[in-house]
């Protein structure tokens, strides 16, 4: 009998079915619930009151550490507050991404929990973020001039030896 390397995640509370090709080329490993638990509950008691704290996973997979997160700040916090203020998600896979949003009870299209590559993703989270926050579009762009070569001067450190 051969092993499955799905067997590991149907094992972490995932109903998702995931072939081992997939496993390779996304390297989905999910964290157990347990384990989750005990590192949000390392967690300074101090941030978790706070409702200003924010959480990201943005490797969310099927959103373990998030439910973990959820389920400990609703000793401080109301639920509502907590899903539209205090956590947010970045997951690849849309299977995953949707297995999160039904896990917290929010709709696929939520902007604290999207489906987007977290390497290129800007973060923004429905906001602008970065120089469109200024200018207001996305499609904009910085104009100016760059200082002249006169009034640029390196110093001694930064000259090639």
């Amino acid at each position: 009998m051969s092993y499955s390397k799905n067997k590991h995640n149907e094992n972490v509370g995932s109903d998702i079915e995931r072939s081992d090709e997939r496993i390779d080329a996304t390297g989905e490993v999910f964290t157990p619930m347990e384990l989750c638990r005990i590192m949000v509950a390392e967690i300074p008691e101090k941030i978790m009151k706070n409702p200003n704290s924010t959480f990201l996973d943005n490797s969310a997979g099927n959103g373990n550490f998030l439910v973990a997160l959820r389920d400990e700040l609703m000793k401080y916090h109301d639920v509502d507050h907590i899903i539209c203020n205090m956590l947010y998600a970045v997951e690849l896979m849309e299977d995953n991404h949707a297995e999160i949003c039904k896990r917290l009870g929010v709709s696929v299209d939520h902007p604290h929990y999207v489906c987007e590559n977290a390497m290129t993703y800007d973060y923004g989270f429905g906001e602008l973020v970065g120089t469109e926050k200024y200018l207001g579009s996305k499609s904009s762009k910085i104009t100016g001039t760059l200082p002249s070569k006169q009034s640029y001067e390196p110093s001694q450190a930064m000259l090639p030896l």
